[in-house]
């Protein structure tokens, strides 16, 4: 990322590795759920491991919050440089070719491997696969969308961004760093107001999820991150927020990983939701700011190996998933321990996406398929799309 504020641009490496950081943490967060308790995997193995769930867990309550925090920030700073429609046909093809490109090859892929581990764990028969494989192909349901639901999201997002800046005309930069001034100098009224919109956000989610619970979860979780593509966008316009992010020392991750794992726990009550709601976001940002901060101060400055991290990571997001598919898949095959299991599919997974980077990165048309950008490289100026999580039984 490049900052053009003020006469002189500087490059924000710190901003390059937490972006990276988050998209490769899918790796050990898949490979996680596979054994988790609390939640139902594409590829689910029937052994079960309670710290793994706490593992995939905690992982989730801050890794996505983190992509789109830097992706809103990274989107206000394009915006900004660019303007409203200009910057948003650039993000429609930087996003859309990638979505396309990998709905159309990876994910029919991965919809036969998911299919196959239901005749491997014997949830079906092998006579009734080849059925089950062309029911799931030829309609539209989740697994098309898969772990690429971040994608259609952020798309959405930047349009949602690219009409304010119009409807500011331009001026949205210079807004929001007002809105920060404001709320710092009326910190009482602010809190009140957030607390009350968290409310709200409690009591509509109450009652979508009721109305309906499998498709009411994918409507709160697609529209969640909302709110920390917003407060990027602040962070971009805002000097006093951007310092603020990167404050938070040990003692705010231990409270941030408190408050994360307060938001899980059951609760009763609209007054209990809406604490949770609170300590959800408070905590994520709490985590992620301790991490922006450990970047800052290690990774501030040109790193070759975090910059090609940084060129490798979409890739390797984007082809974990399928990686990760056939690999909990032949693990079905063998009965060791779930953490040993999980060790060997996560590095493998990791080595094997990144061979597939470098298979990628050598060809032009591969990049521009699966990047969104000419050349054999991406440009590290040009931040890639990234998340994480799925959005129905386990997003990320």
């Amino acid at each position: 990322m490049t900052s053009t504020r003020g006469e002189k641009t500087e490059r924000m490496h710190h901003w390059d590795f937490s972006r990276a950081l988050y998209l490769v943490l899918g790796i050990p967060f898949h490979a996680a759920v596979i054994y988790s308790l609390s939640h139902e995997w594409s590829v689910s193995s029937p052994d079960k491991s309670q710290v793994l769930t706490y593992f995939a867990n905690f992982i989730h309550t801050f890794r996505m919050p983190g992509f789109f925090l830097l992706a809103g920030l990274f989107s206000m700073m394009l915006l900004d440089r660019q303007g409203a429609w200009s910057w948003l046909k650039t993000r429609f093809f930087r996003l859309g070719l990638p979505l396309l490109s990998a709905t159309l090859l990876i994910v029919p892929f991965q919809i036969v491997v998911q299919q196959a581990a239901l005749a491997v764990n014997g949830t079906v028969s092998a006579s009734d696969l080849p059925g089950l494989i062309r029911a799931q192909l030829t309609h539209f349901g989740e697994p098309w969308i898969s772990h690429l639901w971040f994608l259609w999201v952020l798309i959405a997002y930047c349009v949602g961004l690219a009409i304010l800046q119009a409807l500011s005309r331009g001026t949205l930069r210079a807004r929001l760093d007002a809105l920060v001034d404001w709320v710092a100098g009326n910190r009482i009224v602010s809190l009140a107001a957030f607390t009350a919109l968290c409310a709200l956000a409690a009591q509509v989610q109450t009652l979508i999820v009721a109305a309906s619970p499998y498709y009411g979860n994918a409507v709160v979780n697609y529209n969640l991150y909302v709110i920390y593509f917003g407060f990027g966008a602040l962070v971009y316009s805002s000097r006093r927020l951007n310092d603020l992010l990167l404050k938070p020392g040990p003692a705010a991750f231990v409270l941030g990983a408190g408050l994360v794992t307060l938001s899980q726990m059951p609760h009763a009550g609209l007054l209990m939701h809406t604490a949770k709601v609170m300590a959800a976001i408070f905590g994520a940002l709490l985590i992620v700011g301790f991490i922006s901060n450990l970047a800052h101060r290690h990774f501030g400055q040109h790193n070759t190996r975090v910059r090609k991290l940084v060129d490798a990571s979409f890739t390797i997001y984007l082809f974990h998933h399928p990686v990760i598919y056939v690999l909990a898949t032949l693990f079905l095959l063998v009965d060791l321990p779930p953490v040993i299991e999980f060790a060997v599919i996560a590095v493998l997974a990791g080595f094997m996406s990144y061979a597939i980077h470098l298979a990628v990165s050598r060809s032009a048309i591969a990049t521009l398929m699966f990047n969104g950008v000419r050349g054999k490289k991406a440009p590290l100026s040009e931040p890639a799309p990234v998340d994480t999580s799925r959005p129905y039984s386990v997003r990320g």
